[in-house]
C-alpha cells in the first residue's frame, strides 16, 4: 500500500512539474517569434524610412539644380536687356526718346521677369520631408514561472543532555 501511495504521488508531482516546464517552454518559444517578428517589422519600418529618404533627397537636388538653371537664365537676361536698354538710352538724342528706351527696356524686364515665374512655378517640388516612422510597441516578455521552493529539511529536534542534578 505505502508503495503505491508513492507511485501516485510520485505521478502527480511529474505530470503537475512536466505542464509547468513544457507551458514555460510554448511561453518563451511564443515570445521569440513575437521578438524576431518584432524585429523584421522594425527593420523593414526603417528601410521604408531609408528608401523614401533617399527618394526625397534625390527630388530635392532635382528641384535645386531646375531652380538654379532658372536663375542663371534670369542673371544673364536681365543683364542682357540692362545692357541693351543704357545702349539704347545713350543712343537717343531726345528726351522723349531716352524716355521711349526706357519704358521698352523696364517692359522687356517684365517680361523677363514674368517668363522667370512661370518657369519657378512649373518646376515640381520636391515636397515634404518624410516623417520618421514611430516605434512599433516592443512585445512583453511572458511572466516567469514562480519556482516552488523547496522544503527544506528541518533540523533534528536535539534532545538536551542530561544535565547533573544536584
Amino acid at each position: 500500500m505505502k508503495k503505491k501511495v508513492i507511485a501516485i504521488s510520485l505521478l502527480t508531482v511529474a505530470a503537475l512539474f512536466g505542464t509547468t516546464v513544457s507551458a514555460s517552454a510554448d511561453a518563451a518559444s511564443d515570445y521569440k517569434a513575437q521578438l524576431q517578428a518584432w524585429k523584421d517589422a522594425t527593420a523593414a519600418q526603417q528601410a521604408a524610412y531609408k528608401a523614401s529618404l533617399t527618394t526625397y533627397a534625390a527630388a530635392k537636388k532635382v528641384e535645386g539644380a531646375a531652380k538654379k538653371a532658372i536663375a542663371n537664365k534670369f542673371k544673364t537676361d536681365a543683364a542682357a536687356s540692362k545692357a541693351k536698354t543704357e545702349a539704347a538710352v545713350s543712343a537717343a538724342t531726345t528726351a522723349e526718346a531716352k524716355k521711349a528706351a526706357r519704358a521698352a527696356g523696364k517692359a522687356e524686364m517684365d517680361a523677363i521677369v514674368a517668363a522667370r515665374n512661370a518657369s519657378l512655378a512649373a518646376v515640381t517640388s520636391a515636397g515634404s520631408a518624410p516623417t520618421k516612422p514611430t516605434p512599433l510597441a516592443k512585445p512583453t516578455p511572458p511572466a516567469k514561472a514562480e519556482k516552488t521552493p523547496k522544503p527544506s529539511k528541518s533540523p533534528k529536534a536535539s534532545n538536551p543532555s542530561p544535565s547533573p542534578t544536584a
